[in-house]
């Protein structure tokens, strides 16, 4: 396997472009975590929030705590259910509760590989090409090629946050967007992990191998499993591909290699969030 490349620094006109919606605006989340982790969150502004009287009591001592941790007054809304249907897209699962936020500020993957190159360099840790570097912890993040779902997405943005992953990196377009459904689904995650966009997806696997990282597809066709092919340590990155048509053929051919899961012949395929969570315990695993 070749050795990654060096990170190279870009100028800010080089950064892409900001995603559809994604600072700028506002918009409606609901559903328990994801509303309690939007008030706990100090980087949205909460514009109006809205909770039936029976959801407030049953959430009273968690709001008390949100309230003294972040110094934040919260005033609740108090709004029958169905006026609360209402304000809220049809069919949106919202368990009595709903706030209007301010949209999260972009982050960049720029922002991200400085993070981790900051963090490697405070920890004494050497070029990427010493062995010594290789044997100090691991940084993982997750690539998604064309993932639309809203609720895989969710579901995997939530197995990033709890494998430690840094980040989510998807397309600007034909993907997700960070809406209300998505974060309902995430039950939180979008609050704790930067889901980022790119307008190049192979530009971005090229600036994370310069950056370092091994860059892995997630294949049912790979030579390997995941944990076989996995360094002892180091800078991961797992690249997903969309449910049914899988990676693209460019994305594909940016991989380092392709690995596969340890799945039995005679099941096929997991649909792309379980696979996610799969790739990250085994990659949180393999030391």
């Amino acid at each position: 396997m070749a050795k990654p490349k060096k990170l190279r620094k870009k100028s800010a006109s080089q950064r892409p472009s900001r995603r559809d919606g994604i600072g700028a605006g506002n918009l409606w989340l609901y559903g328990i975590h994801a509303v309690l982790a939007a008030l706990g969150n100090p980087n949205r502004t909460i514009k109006r929030f809205a909770i039936t009287p029976d959801t407030q009591a049953k959430l009273e001592s968690e709001l008390a705590e949100i309230a003294y941790q972040t110094e934040r007054k919260i005033v609740a809304d108090l709004i029958a259910n169905n006026d609360l249907n209402e304000l809220l897209p049809p069919g949106a699962v919202h368990q009595g509760i709903a706030c209007l936020a301010s949209a999260l500020e972009e982050v960049y993957i720029e922002d991200i590989l400085t993070e981790v190159g900051l963090a490697d360099r405070a920890a004494g840790k050497k070029d990427k090409e010493d062995w010594e570097f290789q044997q100090q912890g691991r940084d993982v993040i997750l690539i998604l090629d064309q993932v639309t779902d809203p609720q895989n997405v969710g579901a995997i943005l939530r197995s990033a946050a709890a494998f430690g992953a840094k980040a989510v990196i998807t397309t600007d377009r034909n993907s997700a967007q960070p809406t209300g459904s998505l974060a309902k689904a995430a039950s939180g995650a979008l609050e704790k992990i930067p889901y980022i966009g790119v307008t190049n997806l192979v530009r971005a696997l090229e600036q994370v191998k310069e950056a370092g990282f091994w860059c892995y597809g997630l294949a049912g066709e790979g030579e390997k499993t995941i944990s076989e092919a996995l360094p002892a340590n180091g800078k991961i990155a797992l690249i997903m591909g969309a449910e049914g048509t899988g990676m693209r053929r460019l994305t594909r051919e940016h991989c380092d290699m392709l690995v596969n899961l340890p799945t039995q012949d005679s099941f096929g395929v997991l649909n792309v969030s379980s696979a996610a969570a799969v790739a990250l315990y085994e990659t949180a695993r393999v030391k």
